[in-house]
């Protein structure tokens, strides 16, 4: 049954705490991005229970809902029910990293032109491949002008940019537009082909050609919204419409020119310069790590800090090879989920898991990933290594993309430029060494057949396996054959290693831990920062940040204790551990101390995640879900 949109958007809206929760919301090819005047008020397990949710994802400061291709449809519902407040959300957006901070720019900046860019480049191949069959005179008006409409969204970019850029960062779209058009008009491209030498008030400016480039404008409109504000704030309001654009485009075009341009440049040169450096000492390296961990990067939505690099490789070489190697990666997840297809017992998982696959071999995985290959593990581990296995072959071909694409079977042609027949050949043997090779794993290896089970049932018996049960823990001890962790009966309790307050790991905002990706468990808000042993058993894993210990119960089984999340930025500072990888242990024994004030304060999120990351053998695992003590039963684990 087709799904309405309608519905869909009416129900996200209701979930994310309403038109009064909601600051701001863009989207991008298969997620809605959401900025939350609170997202602690939002339960995203009710969010994607919604029809047409695949999942959530928070990260960068957004509350991001996958959609899938079907993302635009619910955009424009969600649009309609809600009042969009550019200064709140630039307000409350939550303390993040500054590799959050740049990856959500350059999602908010690149994502909404993303398709447009693509049309141009599919233009392009499919322009190559009639010049290839001389079916069209070169020299004729026809392809002259198609071929100037494939190349006008690259050498305008810094236009569409701005676009863009200025509701990121704030400013008049209409000063950001002349600004960036000065970067491109046809006075300052004369300057730079004549070559000869211009000052402005005595500075030399350093000609360079701004079409097709990237940062430049994206720094120019971040400087010109301070500049803006200075001006809108100070100059009285009988003028300011009128002087302030005029002084932020009279002072930001000339200062870009002498300043943030070259600078720019120089950054843009120097990231595609590191990737163009490492892909030439050798592309077939290049290729597994990129065609194995690219879908990787996805699941985390950090997949957007590429994008610079592709563009800027378009616009320095005319061609990009990492959009080549990253074709691999998305196929072989098609693969994969073609595979459960294959492979599965169940209905309704062949449903979604041929139409996972389906849309997969068009570029968008989003539903291969969280609705099939993720959410049964293994598949996922068989497609990334299809994939690394597709990246090889890749590289080894050196395989390039000659127009801006997002990989699949209908943007194929952008791969195809004539003279280069064997790179194109090695393109589409990539990626069906990569499509077969994820299915065949996926059929050979297998999954765990209950895992696959849809519908309500299904879900609520996925829910119940961390469903928080009442009472406390000499009530439990009470109902059944409960012993510590380390005897040999079957059901095993484990204790809290910090206080704190215990939550589901489902409500963990991280991905990884909260689809129990990395095993089953529950989150800990802490309430001071010392964290126990929980059980006797040996320290197999310290890291030497002190984030994260890794311990081997005497009974066998494995638990991992993550202190606060990506905290091993911190580098140590904060943390003092008191036990040395490979040392036995005794329950409550200090393990780590941890600044949990200085995490606070600097932004990070303190959850301690505390997981059994083994889960062979584990047939049910439950937890409390209350304030808890330092060793206090708290999970309870039937084996």
């Amino acid at each position: 049954m087709a799904i309405d949109y309608k519905k869909t958007a009416e129900e996200l809206v209701k979930e994310l705490g309403g038109n009064e929760n909601i600051s701001n919301v863009t989207h991008c090819a298969t997620r809605l991005r959401f900025i939350l005047k609170d997202e602690g008020i939002v339960d995203s397990s009710r969010v994607t229970k919604i029809p047409g949710v695949i999942t959530t994802v928070q990260a960068g400061g957004q509350y991001q809902v996958v959609i899938g291709n079907h993302v635009k449809d619910a955009y424009e519902f969600v649009t309609k029910l809600v009042t969009i407040d550019e200064a709140a959300a630039g307000k409350n957006k939550q303390k993040v990293g500054v590799v959050s901070k740049i990856i959500d720019v350059i999602s908010a900046i690149f994502a909404p032109f993303l398709y447009t860019l693509a049309a141009c480049g599919i233009l392009q191949g499919i322009l190559g491949i009639f010049v290839a069959l001389n079916a069209i005179d070169t020299a004729g008006g026809t392809y002259r002008i198609l071929n100037f409409i494939s190349w006008t969204a690259f050498t305008f970019l810094p236009v569409l940019i701005a676009v863009t850029a200025s509701k990121k960062f704030q400013v008049n779209t209409f000063v950001a537009l002349v600004i960036a058009c000065a970067l491109v008009s046809p006075d300052y491209i004369g300057m730079v082909n004549a070559g000869e030498p211009v000052y402005f008030l005595g500075m030399r400016v350093q000609l360079l050609s701004y079409t097709s480039s990237v940062i430049p404008i994206i720094l120019a409109v971040w400087v010109a919204s301070y500049v803006q504000k200075f001006f809108d704030k100070y100059l009285p309001i009988v003028v300011r419409n009128l002087f302030s654009p005029m002084f932020t485009i009279v002072i930001m075009v000339p200062l870009t020119l002498l300043a943030f341009g070259p600078v720019g440049s120089t950054i843009g040169n120097a990231i595609g310069g590191i990737y163009n450096y490492f892909y030439g000492l050798s592309p077939i390296v290049a290729g597994i790590i990129v065609g194995g961990l690219w879908e990787v990067l996805v699941i985390f939505g950090v997949h957007w800090g590429i994008t610079p690099v592709t563009v800027g490789n378009y616009a320095a070489l005319g061609y990009d090879t990492f959009t080549g190697l990253q074709a691999s990666a998305v196929f072989s997840q098609a693969g994969a989920a073609f595979g459960v297809f294959l492979k599965t017992r169940d209905k309704d998982m062949k449903g979604v898991s041929l139409s996972a696959a389906i849309t997969g071999l068009f570029g968008i995985t989003e539903p291969a990933i969280y609705g099939v290959n993720l959410r049964l593990k293994k598949p996922m581990i068989c497609g990334c290594i299809a994939g690394a296995a597709g990246g090889a072959i890749a590289g080894g071909f050196h395989a390039v993309s000659w127009g801006y694409n997002m990989p699949g079977i209908a943007t194929l042609p952008a791969y195809f430029k004539a003279g280069y027949t064997s790179e194109f050949v090695g393109l589409l043997l990539s990626i069906l060494v990569a499509f077969v090779l994820g299915m065949v794993l996926t059929v050979l290896v297998g999954f765990e057949e209950q895992a696959e089970a849809s519908g309500n049932a299904s879900e609520a018996a996925a829910e119940n396996a961390l469903e928080p049960v009442s009472g406390n823990a000499s009530e439990m001890a009470e109902s059944g054959k409960q012993t510590e962790a380390g005897d040999s009966t079957g059901i095993l309790k484990l204790a809290s290693p910090v206080k704190g307050k215990v939550i589901p790991v489902s409500e963990v905002k991280d991905e990884a831990f909260s689809s129990r990706m990395m095993g089953d468990g529950v989150g800990i808000l802490p309430a001071d920062g010392r964290v126990y042993a929980p059980f006797d058993g040996r320290a197999d894993v310290v890291f030497p940040t002190g984030h994260a210990i890794g311990i081997t119960g005497s009974c066998g089984l494995e638990i991992l204790i993550h202190i606060g999340l990506d905290t091993v930025k911190l580098e140590g500072r904060g943390f003092k551990t008191h036990v040395t990888q490979g040392s036995m242990i005794k329950k409550g024994d200090l393990l780590v101390e941890f600044d949990l004030e200085m995490l606070e304060k600097e932004g990070y999120d303190p959850t301690v995640i505390y997981i059994v990351s083994s889960m062979d053998g584990v047939k049910e695992l439950t937890s409390v879900s209350r304030n808890a003590e330092a060793m206090e039963d708290i999970i309870t684990v039937t084996r």
